[in-house]
């Protein structure tokens, strides 16, 4: 337990409010992301709750949800708006996805996967796929050495490369 934190009140907390960020979660969400989202928005107040109101606690912890809801929508949307980008502006022998020669459900294997990666992944797989920038581009984007990005990329791409066979295992989709 992090030293400051009163697992007691926390628990209390937990009780008094959880049936009330499941319901908001349940009105936002498929009920496949439910407990995800119930699950951060506990473990941020974990983190913050000597930031929490006492008075509020309950308002305060739908807030936290709602802010978990819409990140995983903008998550969302990136992935969705990159398979997109890599199809339509990516020359279709340097991407290897080429309109409609691409199963849908490979598509779709790929958004998920894209989604399940950090934002640092995100970002420069975006960076380097559909916008086709440089190595030394990237790194005057994002303020870092070009050698770093080379790593970094490097790594990205294999953790998406990770993560769509992850999804095809757990999902079942051809690939």
């Amino acid at each position: 337990m992090t030293p400051g934190h009163d697992e007691a009140a926390f628990t209390e907390l937990y009780k008094a409010h959880y049936g009330a960020v499941r319901s908001y979660a349940s009105a936002c969400v498929p009920n496949s992301e439910v407990d995800d989202i119930v699950a951060d928005t506990f473990v941020v107040a974990w983190r913050r709750f000597a930031d929490m109101p006492d008075d509020w606690a309950r308002g305060w912890l739908i807030g936290v949800a709602r802010n978990v809801v819409r990140g995983r929508r903008r998550t969302s949307r990136r992935a969705t708006n990159f398979v997109e980008q890599l199809i339509n502006l990516r020359p279709a022998d340097a991407s290897g996805l080429e309109g409609d020669d691409v199963p849908l459900e490979d598509l779709e294997v790929l958004k998920r996967a894209f989604g399940t990666l950090k934002d640092s992944d995100q970002e420069i797989l975006i960076l380097a796929g559909p916008y086709d920038m440089s190595t030394q581009e990237i790194a005057v984007a994002l303020g870092i050495k070009a050698n770093a990005v080379g790593v970094r990329l490097h790594r990205a791409r294999g953790r998406l490369r990770s993560a769509s066979e992850a999804q095809v295992q757990d999902g079942g989709e051809a690939a």
